[in-house]
């Protein structure tokens, strides 16, 4: 795992605040949570894990091929990053989603479930850039059975996305 302190600052209760590298998004959450950057042909990933490991996780992908984006193919490639990144079984249809809403800053937020293990997840997307050729997707990640305390955290990173 890979640490940054760039990008973070502390802010109060011991949390911080994460900025992408492209000031695309910021967020707070919890300064034990650990830190991955992973870099892929178009896209980078920046992953907080709970400070146990398993119970949750914080991630915002980021993917441009340079190729703008038609606002009706924005739900399928969602859709096709969920079953890719969040599928335990690698299969679509393991993923089902049970909410999808239009949220009042343009962003899409669907909440889903995993049918064949215990974990759920919300995650917003949209399109940035003056030609839509950016697509976000911001998730956060939990066990059926994570503890208040991580779901607390990942609440407060929701809450707390914003633009920089």
């Amino acid at each position: 795992n890979q640490q940054q302190d760039q990008g973070q600052q502390s802010v109060d209760n011991g949390l911080i605040t994460f900025t992408d590298e492209n000031e695309l998004a910021a967020f707070d959450l919890p300064g034990d949570w650990i830190y991955n950057h992973t870099v892929g042909e178009n896209y980078y990933v920046d992953r907080f894990t709970a400070s146990d490991e398993v119970s949750g996780f914080i991630e915002s992908i980021v993917y441009n091929d340079g190729t703008p984006f038609v606002k009706s193919q924005n739900g399928k490639f969602a859709l096709d990053l969920i079953n890719t990144f969040y599928s335990a079984t690698g299969q679509v249809g393991d993923i089902r989603i049970s909410s999808d809403q239009l949220m009042p800053d343009g962003s899409e937020r669907l909440e889903w479930k995993s049918k064949s293990s215990g974990y759920s997840g919300v995650s917003f997307f949209e399109t940035r850039g003056s030609d839509n050729s950016t697509f976000m997707m911001f998730t956060a990640w939990w066990l059926d059975t994570a503890d208040q305390t991580t779901l607390d955290a990942i609440n407060n990173a929701i809450s707390s996305y914003r633009i920089p």
